[in-house]
């Protein structure tokens, strides 16, 4: 009785290090400020509960159907100086460009003086540089002329690259951008002449134009909103406005916030007498709102939105001085405790009495959000919910532990398992069911389905059972095919062995494989898999080396098995493949016999804990000769990188990583050395003897 209750004790401080396990899981899910879930949450939020409309003083001068049909596509300059000559004339207050101007415009010379004149009258027009990506870094795009520029109110950036969610989706904003300053090398308009803007970030389109309609020298407006507002130098959360007609539904609303005037109607003086009010001392944003001819990315409201509408909601939030505040993650960190320990205190309950407690907090957790929400801050919602039922989840578990005596039943059938070509050899000579082991040279193979355990997260426990059947039955039949032993399933691991309880000749290449084979496999199941069934990926780990192989355990229950530092090593293996992101890593002393059967690429020289001697280790790709073409040129690339950085080259190396993730953007070792490219020309290691030491297993 005694022992029983140290167990179940034991059990209970594990289940308590399970708890904070899932609190770390929910801060990583839903905790982060840019995480995907918070921001579809958010997304429903404003769906749900957006009280603004846009501010009046914004309106869009729209490049529409209406004006590209009137007057062509792309417009051509004398267009755009007669609209900036014809705002001005109706006492526009300043007009913002989310047009570029990079090229002089071939046709017609006369036409980017007549651009140049129109911007120069007004004094009232920021314009648009541009940051573009090349394979050596950013490259700064200017406009056409130095006069243009320097004629200009300011020149400010559109780019939202460095603040676009995994969707696509713009919901945050940089007011300044960190990597290009006001110098020489980029005019900033007439109110930076004479090294005004020396030492300032460059401001997005929304800051510049703040600016110039709140006739504020840039560099005031960039140290005043820092010191008194908000800090520029921080992201900042926009606060979308409703659509126009938002009240009579989704499908019957605008797709657009701010009113919109043709731009052929401001050329041509067609205007309403409602449209010269919206434009006298109103901010004007001109940009495409064309079909097929317009940036756009998902918003909260509508699937697809015009980019010039996300600058005007960033201007809007300036003007208004509302973006979105960060909830306190003292009150964030105080209800993912009691969430996720609340239900852990309720565990001697019934799994009904620990549901409806359950149920109201998740309830309370959301009309808590909506008020957060209502009060311009935007709080976790996902992070405490996903803490709250993995808590719940844990202690059914738990229970079912405790009290279901059927689960003994089951690790004791998994406990028993033998392979039928062990089961053949203990039956032909029974003298092998002795404790103990011979030595031999042995390759060991370890299989891993990566992410199992949000996986499970996601699946019933029938579902979970049929998933893994299916996966575990398809790689072991494959390494049954390549004679191997399968040594015994941990979880979603698959644990084998070759050249026991026979001898087998080039049992490292019959492993390598049959490696190969399981990544085929896995494709095929994945293909075969229903719409909405999980796909998972998997990792593997070779070794080759001494090892005791035989009956270990006790009188009374054996389990014919391997052990030693070869086994060991592979095991490590498998998990190295999550530092380079990849899929079969063997080491030397397996891929030496294997590498004229086999095709692979150099990894680097590792050493993984509780090894102190460093190992090279390799990525297995293909059987010998069936390399994809375009796989093969990747190699090709990766190894010339590889080949510099060794030469401790790491500007080139980086570069030609760079060529080799533009063949596959998802090549995980080319990713992995780009990032320590970049570390070490930053960091360059001092006596560095090219071995990569991991940290973690």
């Amino acid at each position: 009785m005694k022992k029983t209750n140290k167990l179940i004790l034991a059990f209970e401080i594990f289940l308590a290090f399970i708890m904070l396990f899932s609190c770390s899981i929910a801060l990583l899910l839903g905790g982060g400020p840019t995480n995907g879930f918070e921001s579809k949450w958010t997304d429903r939020m404003f769906r749900n509960y957006a009280k603004k409309s846009g501010d009046k003083r914004i309106f869009i001068a729209a490049i529409d159907e209406k004006t590209t049909s009137a007057l062509g596509y792309p417009l051509k300059r004398r267009y755009y100086a007669s609209m900036i000559d014809n705002l001005g004339k109706l006492g526009v207050k300043t007009i913002g460009m989310d047009v570029m101007f990079f090229e002089p415009y071939r046709d017609n010379p006369l036409d980017d003086r007549r651009l140049i004149s129109s911007v120069k009258k007004n004094r009232n027009v920021v314009n648009l540089f541009a940051r573009v990506e090349t394979e050596v870094g950013n490259e700064i795009k200017v406009p056409f002329s130095d006069k243009f520029s320097a004629y200009s109110r300011y020149i400010a950036t559109p780019n939202v690259d460095q603040v676009s969610d995994s969707d696509g989706g713009v919901r945050k904003v940089k007011l300044f951008v960190d990597d290009a300053i006001y110098s020489n090398a980029i005019p900033g308009g007439r109110e930076c002449l004479k090294n005004r803007c020396d030492g300032i970030p460059m401001p997005v389109l929304s800051a510049a134009l703040y600016a110039s309609y709140k006739d504020m020298h840039i560099t005031d407006f960039y140290l005043k909103t820092k010191k008194d507002i908000l800090d520029v130098d921080e992201i900042q959360y926009l606060n979308f406005r409703k659509p126009i007609d938002w009240h009579l539904g989704a499908e019957k609303a605008s797709r657009y916030v701010y009113e919109h005037i043709s731009i052929v109607d401001i050329v041509r003086n067609k205007l309403t007498k409602e449209e010269k009010e919206i434009i006298k001392g109103g901010i004007a944003l001109v940009g495409s709102t064309t079909l097929g001819a317009y940036d756009h990315h998902p918003s909260p409201f509508v699937s697809q939105w015009i980019g010039v509408e996300y600058h005007a909601t960033s201007l809007d939030n300036l003007l208004n001085e509302d973006y979105l505040k960060t909830g306190s993650m003292g009150l964030l960190a105080l209800i993912l405790g009691l969430f996720i320990f609340g239900p852990y205190f309720l565990r001697k309950y019934s799994a009904l009495t620990i549901f409806i407690p359950v149920i109201v907090s998740t309830i309370f957790l959301y009309y808590l959000n909506v008020y957060f929400f209502s009060n311009g801050i935007r709080f976790s919602f996902i992070g405490p919910l996903i803490g709250l039922w993995l808590s719940f989840l844990t202690i059914i578990v738990h229970k079912a532990f405790t009290e279901g005596r059927e689960k003994a039943w089951i690790k004791n059938t998994f406990g028993q398992y033998l392979s039928p070509k062990v089961v053949k050899v203990i039956t032909e000579d029974p003298s092998k069911l002795k404790l103990g082991g011979d030595k031999r040279d042995m390759t060991v193979f370890f299989l891993d389905i990566a992410h199992f355990t949000s996986i499970s997260e996601k699946l019933s426990p029938e579902e979970l059972t049929q998933m893994l059947n299916k996966y575990l039955s398809g790689f072991t039949d494959i390494i049954l095919k390549y004679d191997g032993v399968v040594d015994k399933y941990i979880g979603d691991c698959i644990m084998a062995f070759w050249n026991a309880p026979l001898d087998q000749d080039k049992h490292r290449t019959l492993t390598c494989l049959a490696a190969i084979d399981c990544m085929t496999e896995l494709d095929r199941l994945n293909g075969a898999a229903v719409k909405g069934e999980e796909q998972p990926a998997i990792r593997i780990g070779l070794n080759s080396g001494p090892a005791v192989v035989g009956n270990m355990g006790s009188n009374t229950r054996l389990s014919y098995t391997v052990l030693g530092d070869t086994v060991n090593l592979a095991s490590r293996l498998e998990s190295a493949n999550k530092f380079f992101g990849s899929k079969i890593m063997l080491s030397e002393f397996t891929y030496d016999e294997a590498k004229d059967e086999v095709e692979a690429r150099f990894l680097g020289k590792i050493k993984v804990i509780g090894k102190a001697l460093p190992v090279k280790v390799y990525e297995l790709l293909a059987k010998k000769g069936e390399l994809s073409g375009e796989m093969s040129k990747l190699v090709d690339e990766y190894n010339k990188g590889l080949d510099l950085f060794y030469k401790f080259d790491y500007k080139k190396a980086l570069t030609q990583f760079d060529k080799a993730l533009k063949l596959d953007a998802k090549d995980g070792p080319s990713d992995y050395y780009k990032n320590l490219s970049k570390e070490y020309i930053e960091n360059p290691p001092e006596n560095w003897d090219g071995v990569i030491t991991l940290t973690g297993k």
